[in-house]
């Protein structure tokens, strides 16, 4: 270990080779129409670009390179199209692969045939972070390239849709995986707040809501079936809600390549719809659906297909039995008095997927702790007695999940981060990331890795990594 600390202690930073590109309006690059006009990108670039309004046909861009970092900085830069588009698809176009979109704003997307898109990706793979999408007849489009993993974290979908029914806040084609988490869609014209048609969907720790006046279809439709898992989200379907289903799997057919298995656990599912509400409809045939440790409130049916597990699900027609913290301003953490409460149960894993919640969402698009002491609770949230706030945050610093599968995130008293950065065990810097609380791994081989913390009161902590 001594020797570890000094590797540590004494590396410089490696020298990346890419060219860092800024837009804005006193750049040389006064818009991201203006870079994309330019065509000087290269693989591995990055583009900074300056908090301010983009326009029109200024706002738009086709990014062709891959592995490309686009960021806002100094701010969110807002991209409104009004009425303008390229390539006949939205404001942007990703033709590169693996293209990584943080911190932009995205509204206006119109085009003729009524799919225009804030994002349409086009190559394979992308992340999406710290992202707004208003008022697009769709969020984000994808191809049907039957690859690329696509990555949306902490980000939020309002108000999307053309309002047929066939655009939404995201529809996501058929490519190998899609990792939704801590994000806030709501608000779907017509359409749905997450459509998905991808092979593996991990759609975890989300708030999805029509609250009040939202008008969305299902809150989650994944329509083609496939590897799946629900876990730790808040679903509210509204009293306009104009579909009588919240989740639908493989209502077109069981027709994903490979396993087809889903698992719904430690969801809060609640109902405002008068007419009628069906919480789950599960395709008949899936030959793994288990559901447990979940909380359905309000008037409907729990499910409609056959479960091959059900355990530990709190259902209740009356909402307000539930005794969650502010029902009203759709706040579902639980009371002291909840029936809620050590109602859950432990669920092995299965097909190496770990079914215990170790995060919870944080309103609005951030993540929480969540810890267990003694039975676990069913829903969205572990009933504590500092309501939203970690309840391991008494403690000076907490990195968790370790082992991960990709993101790490660190709990601090006083949110002082100010640096993360990520070493292999020979010493080599692998990543950095400046005034964050989390670091994505999810490029990163699994293997033991050490992770160093540096805050901007001076204090400094290493700790073992394991990335599986």
């Amino acid at each position: 270990m001594k020797k570890i600390v000094l590797i540590l202690s004494t590396l410089i930073s490696i020298n990346v080779m890419a060219t860092t590109y800024n837009v804005g309006p006193t750049r040389t690059y006064s818009s991201p129409n203006a870079l994309y006009l330019a065509n000087v990108l290269q693989d591995g670039d990055i583009i900074e670009i300056d908090s301010a309004v983009y326009s029109g046909q200024a706002c738009t861009a086709v990014w062709q390179k891959n592995n490309l970092i686009i960021k806002g900085i100094g701010g969110r830069p807002s991209m409104e199209a009004n009425g303008s588009y390229i390539w006949g698809k939205g404001i942007w176009v990703l033709a590169g692969n693996n293209i990584t979109v943080e911190n932009i704003a995205f509204s206006g997307a119109a085009v003729p045939d009524h799919n225009g898109a804030g994002i349409r990706l086009d190559g394979n793979g992308m992340a999406i972070k710290h992202c707004y999408f208003y008022n697009n007849e769709d969020g984000i489009l994808t191809n049907n390239s039957n690859t690329g993993n696509i990555l949306i974290e902490f980000s939020e979908f309002n108000n999307n849709g053309y309002g047929n029914g066939y655009t939404h806040n995201l529809y996501i084609g058929h490519v190998n995986r899609l990792t939704f988490r801590f994000n806030y869609s709501h608000h779907a014209k017509v359409g749905h707040c997450l459509k998905s048609r991808a092979k593996e969907n991990y759609i975890l720790y989300n708030r999805i809501m029509d609250e009040q006046t939202g008008n969305s279809s299902r809150l989650i439709d994944i329509p083609n079936g496939g590897l799946s898992l629900i876990m730790g989200n808040i679903l509210m379907q509204g009293p306009n809600a104009l579909n009588n289903n919240m989740i639908g799997y493989g209502k077109e057919g069981l027709t994903n390549a490979g396993l087809q298995a889903i698992y719904i656990v430690n969801n809060t599912l609640i109902n405002k719809r008068p007419n009628s509400c069906i919480f789950l409809d599960i395709q008949n045939g899936a030959p793994t659906v288990l559901v447990s440790n979940n909380i359905m409130a309000g008037i409907g049916t729990m499910l409609n297909g056959t479960a091959t597990s059900s355990s530990n699900n709190v259902v209740e027609n009356n909402i307000s039995s539930l005794y969650f913290v502010d029902e009203s301003n759709y706040n579902y953490h639980l009371n002291s008095n909840s029936p809620a409460v050590d109602a859950g149960a432990t669920i092995a894993s299965q097909n190496g997927i770990n079914l215990t919640p170790d995060s919870a969402y944080k309103h609005p698009m951030s993540s929480e702790l969540r810890s267990t002491n003694g039975t676990i609770d069913a829903g969205a949230y572990e009933y504590n007695s500092s309501v939203g706030i970690s309840s391991n945050s008494h403690s000076q610093m907490i990195i968790f999940p370790n082992p991960t599968k990709d993101i790490v995130h660190i709990n601090t008293t006083d949110n002082n981060i100010k640096s993360i950065a990520i070493y292999n065990i020979t010493g080599a810097l692998l990543r950095k990331k400046q005034h964050s609380d989390y670091i994505d791994l999810h490029e990163i081989p699994n293997g033991i890795y050490f992770l160093r913390i540096e805050t901007t009161n001076g204090r400094s902590k290493f700790e073992k990594l394991v990335k599986k």
